[in-house]
């Protein structure tokens, strides 16, 4: 028969090495991109240092917790049922890890759509749920027994599901828009499906998690499944965003037959639309070099035209998509 150490102390040991695990690929991503997109905006670059660094923090208050106990507390069994600041810090850096990645995801769709209120809406709920992941936090450092979590179940639900659907409606948006926008090029909508794929991909992981810990939340309170859970999930937030980045390049890479390049010197979009008389217009929108204002390139060529390698980055990256069809009109 297993202890009962065993039952809330061992799926939190498991967690936290299934985290370390990730922990690991995200300082892989972070090289890559720095690597690779020394071209990208210094804030994006600032943002990506941000998410080391507490994703770094996680880690390591997460190991010092488990130290503390195995270790430092071998067989003092008291202190295993009761939570310490370390484990208090956990739901709130969990919380706001997720909060700042969905924010990132935010802008994008803010970015890609043109419509401000479907970013800030996704925004302000993402707000909610690291604001409740705080008052989680704070709550463990009241409570204390960690048998006694289940008074404070509200103020978790609505935090595990608010993350879900935050999640969901992430996912949902962005797969809409890159699918809406598919074009008649074949190496346009090979990359178009790609990130679809990663997006729903990376959406349906980081929900999977959420939804499964507030499963055991609910479900079996008297035991740490959900805190093991709760050790990984940021690691997947910070990967999902790190991924979504670096996607830009491999999806380039794929669609030209494998060539590499140093990384983009802009962020560009192609947009085609057919024109009368057998022509085809390109509209090609960039970022323009050090983050000035948008470029815009038109191009005027027949059916015949064979379509060169006009992608410094991933089509749905570029936020200039709503000024393209402008410009076109």
């Amino acid at each position: 028969m297993s202890s009962p150490i065993a039952i809330t102390h061992g799926p939190a040991l498991v967690g936290i090495f299934l985290s370390l695990v990730l922990y690991g690929s995200m300082i892989t991503q972070c090289f890559y991109y720095w690597q690779h997109y020394r071209a990208d905006p210094t804030w994006l670059k600032i943002y990506v240092g941000f998410l080391l660094f507490i994703d770094t923090l996680s880690t390591v208050f997460a190991i010092a917790w488990i130290y503390g106990l195995l270790i430092n507390s071998f067989g003092e069994l008291p202190k295993f049922a009761v939570a310490d600041w370390l484990l208090a810090a956990d739901p709130a850096l969990v919380g706001l890890t997720g909060m700042f990645c969905q924010l990132f995801f935010a802008w994008r769709i803010k970015v890609l759509t043109g419509k401000v209120w479907m970013g800030a809406g996704i925004a302000l709920l993402s707000i909610a749920s690291g604001l409740c992941a705080v008052g989680v936090g704070i709550a463990i450092g009241i409570v204390i027994d960690i048998l006694a979590f289940y008074k404070f179940n509200a103020i978790g639900s609505t935090w595990l599901a608010l993350t879900a659907t935050v999640d969901v409606l992430i996912t949902i948006t962005l797969s809409w828009h890159l699918r809406r926008h598919r074009t008649g090029f074949k190496h346009t909508n090979d990359i178009l499906s790609k990130i679809v794929r990663l997006t729903v991909q990376n959406g349906a992981l980081t929900t999977i998690f959420a939804v499964t810990e507030l499963g055991m939340y609910l479900g079996l309170p008297n035991t740490g499944l959900h805190i093991g859970f709760s050790f990984v999930l940021p690691k997947l937030y910070c990967n999902s965003v790190l991924s979504s980045l670096n996607a830009r390049r491999s999806a380039t890479n794929a669609s030209s037959g494998g060539a590499t390049s140093t990384g983009p010197d802009n962020e560009a979009q192609m947009m085609k639309s057919n024109t009368a008389g057998g022509t085809r217009r390109e509209v090609v929108t960039g970022m323009g070099s050090q983050g000035g204002p948008p470029e815009v390139f038109v191009h005027v060529a027949t059916e015949t035209h064979e379509m060169r390698d006009m992608f410094k980055s991933d089509p749905e990256w570029d936020g200039s998509s709503k000024e393209s069809f402008t410009k076109q009109g």
